[in-house]
């Protein structure tokens, strides 16, 4: 496991998006980047867009009669505990338990798939359901502080710390499953030995010693001077100038070399393949129907996408990871952003805050938990042209062997605000097929991506505001079940509290 992708997660920020999708380390969203939220936010909040994600940051699908509320207790016997005991028993027409279940099975599955050298489904139950106990998070909550520890390890610096503590009891409860060396190695994957007083080393050969673009100009350092970064033959490209790391490069890699282009800019490392843009891009090809597409992937966030397009050409942006973007203020960095993409002919494909806590204890109610730049887009007549927002559902009507309906719809988004609500013709649902990729909004966003390529191929001639109007068109409407929570401490049985929405949205079914 590379500890790598922490850089990443120091800069940038992920929604969902979207699976948040990044999570910036000092704070504690895809997001989650895979989690994507700002500086102030705890895990337990971040932000998907960026998997949003952060990991991803998978938001519970649950309803508000308690079901947020894990299991208060973890007893193993045999392999056998309340939690599968439990939901062993779940009727057919028990939806919530069976969301919960597959929840369940998902969350155990990532652990195991994570730590190949461990041999034991019965100490990745044991620790996911007393992780569970101990957060008083559902397991759909649960899923994004899994893989934001799975993928990046974690310590009391970059998560919350009643989500460390548990993690720590988790470790503790369940060691007695494991071989010695195997209790070592997952220690040392999932616990980083960090403390105020160390200087962290970043990964991907970069060091926290950074210049600005002046002071290296004043210095006469041309060999340090910015460089360009993607292709400026295909000109997808940006330079590099508001820093400069003393070593490494920014990461940028083509695949395919059809004709129509799409550029995603994440979370990406050269030593790593298990970053959240690794994630991301993988889901975009795996739903990629045809080879007609030229995909740029970037070490950078929606704005960097921007800025990085030089081509009348339509483009398509799959933008799971918002970095820079402030929960309390939106700033003139994001008009900025704004004014970029408007300079372009690309759809911009934005993925949206997974459910979450709208802020923390300590600092309170976020007033924008989604990327900054989606608040100026909606008050933006040109821009919002060339713009959907994505948030993802999954669909239990076959698995639970009913008629596709509102209860069997079920989505999860950030509601806090009203900005999905005052956005619905601009905002699209698209069905992640379960099992296939995370649950978050970061990978909605490049599961969008993947249609709009195969909608561009048909109508090669459309330009970004033509090519939206296509991909609305291929929606259907109907009313979906949304799920959200959001932190109150004097709750009374968790200060996570979850509730559900029904709305009349845009959804983009599984193909």
């Amino acid at each position: 496991m590379s500890l790598f992708t922490i850089v990443c997660s120091l800069i940038l920020i992920a929604c969902s998006s979207g699976d948040v999708d990044g999570a910036d380390l000092s704070e504690g969203s895809d997001t989650l980047v895979e989690i994507e939220s700002s500086t102030e936010d705890s895990l337990a909040s971040a932000s998907e867009s960026a998997e949003n994600d952060a990991g991803d940051n998978d938001p519970s699908t649950n309803s508000d009669d308690g079901l947020a509320n894990a299991p208060e207790s973890v007893e193993i016997d045999g392999g056998e505990n309340d939690a599968s005991s439990k939901f062993s028993n779940c009727t057919a027409d028990d939806w919530e338990c069976s969301l919960e279940a597959e929840l369940r099975k998902d969350n155990i599955s990532l652990l195991i798939e994570s730590f190949p050298m461990v041999d034991s489904q019965t100490f990745s139950e044991c620790f996911i359901d007393t992780f569970a106990a101990e957060t008083g998070l559902s397991y759909g909550y649960l899923f994004s502080l899994v893989d934001f520890a799975v993928t990046n390890g974690v310590s009391k610096s970059n998560l919350a710390p009643e989500d460390f503590l548990a993690f720590e009891a988790a470790l503790a409860a369940c060691n007695g499953f494991l071989s010695q060396d195997d209790i070592q190695s997952v220690t040392e994957m999932l616990l980083l030995e960090v403390t105020e007083s160390e200087d962290e080393t970043l990964p991907c050969g970069e060091s926290q010693d950074l210049k600005s673009y002046a002071e290296l100009i004043a210095e006469g350092e041309e060999e340090d001077l910015p460089v360009l970064v993607g292709d400026e033959e295909a000109a997808i490209y940006y330079y590099d100038e508001e820093s400069v790391w003393d070593s490494g490069e920014p990461y940028f890699e083509t695949i395919g070399d059809g004709p129509f282009k799409v550029l995603m800019s994440d979370i990406f490392c050269y030593e790593t393949t298990e970053t959240h843009g690794h994630r991301v891009r993988d889901t975009f090809l795996a739903f990629a129907l045809n080879d007609n597409f030229t995909l740029f992937a970037l070490s950078g966030d929606s704005g960097d996408s921007f800025k990085s397009i030089h081509s009348n050409e339509t483009v398509i942006i799959s933008a799971s990871t918002h970095s820079g973007m402030n929960a309390f203020e939106i700033t003139s960095d994001d008009y900025a952003e704004v004014e970029n993409l408007k300079a372009t002919n690309a759809l911009y494909l934005s993925s949206l805050e997974n459910a979450g806590v709208e802020g923390s204890p300590e600092l309170g109610v976020y007033p924008y938990p989604h990327a900054g730049n989606a608040y100026v887009i909606e008050n933006d007549p040109d821009a919002i042209k060339q713009t959907i927002f994505i948030a993802w559902y999954y669909d239990f009507a076959e698995s639970w062997g009913k008629e596709s309906a509102v209860d069997t719809r079920i989505g999860a988004v950030d509601l806090h605000g009203g900005f999905v609500q005052r956005n619905l013709d601009d905002v699209v649902f698209v069905q992640i097929p379960i099992g296939s990729a995370p649950p978050t909004t970061s990978h909605a966003t490049p599961i969008a991506a993947a249609w709009a390529v195969d909608v561009l191929a048909q109508n090669p001639n459309a330009s970004a505001e033509d090519l939206k109007q296509l991909l609305l068109a291929e929606t259907i409407s109907v009313d979906i079940t949304v799920e959200d929570y959001y932190y109150d401490e004097e709750a009374e049985d968790s200060p996570y509290v979850s509730f559900s929405e029904i709305v009349t949205a845009n959804i983009l079914p599984s193909r």
